[in-house]
């Protein structure tokens, strides 16, 4: 495999996966991580067009070289050296070998015309009742008779794959925005829900401790709820681990939108994953 063809293989694999990844982070509402795929996924569109773009400009740079470095016609006859002046007919020259030729031929040709039109005559009074010979006449299925169908010009194809892939589009759309909509829950049957959250830190964090950064992911958090969550906290289980406590307990869209902001969080030198939902 040459190095182009990796490239391109390279290229296409980075934007597969970046499209895939903004599409999972939008169904989780993890909005920071979709949005930095997303501006991975157009980087990666605008070299894919930049490479594309270079790749013509060279094929047409070389096709001008190429045209450059080939020689000119050289003219050959008599008027070799007159250029486009120079008389495309013989009979045209002032040459008295050629005034006799076109007469000639017109009058050949004038013979020739009539002696056709006389044998066309003579045979159309002698042969009209006999009908055309065996060998001459038309086939019975017609003239076409036989003949290979005509194929289709790809219209109707291209039509037909243009209403697929409209169709899949619009499936995927409303897929989507069925994943992403934010939609009032309906009362749920609990009187809180608790999602259990494992902080892990990286580096040295200063002198606000995790449980500092937990309260500030959870002050975070409550406002991604509709409605805003009223009452509730962080309460630290040990080994890194904390529940937060959501009161009124939230409903599928809910908690679906407080899950991927917990996961999403943009807390200094922290990352949390949710580890259990209660009540799921």
């Amino acid at each position: 495999m040459t190095a182009r063809r990796l490239g391109w293989l390279v290229l296409a694999v980075t934007i597969f996966s970046t499209a895939a990844y903004v599409v999972v982070y939008l169904v989780r509402w993890e909005w920071q991580r979709a949005l930095m795929s997303g501006v991975l996924l157009l980087i990666a569109l605008v070299v894919g067009v930049a490479a594309a773009g270079a790749r013509r400009l060279a094929r047409i740079e070389r096709g001008l070289a190429e045209l450059r470095a080939e020689p000119a016609p050289v003219p050959r006859g008599r008027y070799a050296e007159g250029g486009a002046d120079a008389p495309r007919f013989r009979w045209l020259e002032e040459d008295d070998r050629y005034r006799v030729f076109i007469p000639v031929l017109l009058g050949a040709g004038i013979i020739v015309s009539g002696l056709a039109a006389l044998v066309e005559r003579v045979s159309g009074a002698f042969g009209r009742d006999a009908g055309l010979p065996r060998g001459l006449a038309p086939p019975g299925g017609g003239v076409l008779a036989g003949a290979p169908e005509p194929r289709p010009d790809g219209r109707g194809r291209a039509v037909a794959l243009g209403l697929a892939g409209a169709l899949v589009a619009g499936f995927a759309v409303t897929w989507l925005a069925e994943l992403t909509q934010d939609r009032p829950d309906g009362p749920v049957a609990a009187a809180a829900s608790t999602l259990v959250v494992e902080a892990d830190t990286r580096g040295d964090t200063g002198a606000v401790s995790v449980d500092a950064l937990v309260d500030r992911l959870w002050e975070y958090c409550r406002g991604s709820t509709r409605p805003y969550a009223e009452g509730g906290g962080a309460v630290p289980l040990g080994e890194g681990r904390y529940a937060i406590v959501v009161r009124p307990a939230l409903g599928e869209h809910g908690l679906r939108r407080m899950r991927g902001c917990l996961q999403d969080g943009l807390v200094d030198r922290a990352t949390f994953r949710v580890v259990s939902v209660q009540p799921g």
